[in-house]
């Protein structure tokens, strides 16, 4: 039986050559957040596809709930910890000589929320994912976050917040839909 370390070790790589073009020597730390992000969404696919599967045969009642904002934070960390797999993707990417704390840092927050509606949102969310209740969340995808606030001279400036300038690999993309 092969390891979860080593599946997770062997998708990583395959990603960096298939998905990105890359070869692990020549790959930056953004190409290598890629890869594993890709990694994890394939492994949280297989669940996704699982519970919509069951929704289509069972039809449960389902919240859904629709805010302007959902401020999830960073995708990455959550989803390895959800798996039950973190400590074994940090050893994998150990194992070929990449720090799982880096590879983090290279993800940004999702310009979905910027405040406590958002973080609310994301919050009800959590809560009904962990008591499994059927749910979806309905949003706005901002291109460019709602705004970045910054202080210049003792004031509150926005400007875009360009979240998706280095792509978002947690989106499936639907044309069709």
């Amino acid at each position: 039986m092969r390891l979860m370390k080593d599946i997770i070790r062997e998708s990583f790589k395959r990603h960096l050559t298939c998905s990105l073009g890359k070869r692990l020597e020549k790959a930056s730390r953004l190409d290598q957040y890629q890869a594993l992000a890709l990694t994890m969404r394939d492994l949280m696919m297989k669940k996704w596809i699982a519970t919509k599967d069951e929704y289509e045969d069972k039809l449960p009642r389902t919240v859904h709930y629709i805010s302007l904002e959902f401020l999830i934070g960073r995708t990455l960390g959550n989803a390895m910890i959800n798996l039950g797999l973190y400590k074994e993707a940090e050893e994998a990417m150990a194992e070929l000589g990449c720090d799982l704390d880096i590879l983090r840092e290279e993800e940004v927050d999702a310009g979905l929320g910027n405040g406590g509606l958002g973080r609310l949102a994301a919050c009800f969310l959590d809560s009904m994912a962990t008591l499994e209740l059927p749910s979806y969340g309905y949003g706005i995808r901002y291109d460019y976050g709602i705004f970045k606030q910054i202080i210049q001279n003792g004031y509150q400036v926005e400007e875009p917040d360009n979240w998706l300038s280095r792509g978002n690999p947690w989106e499936i993309r639907r044309p069709e839909l």
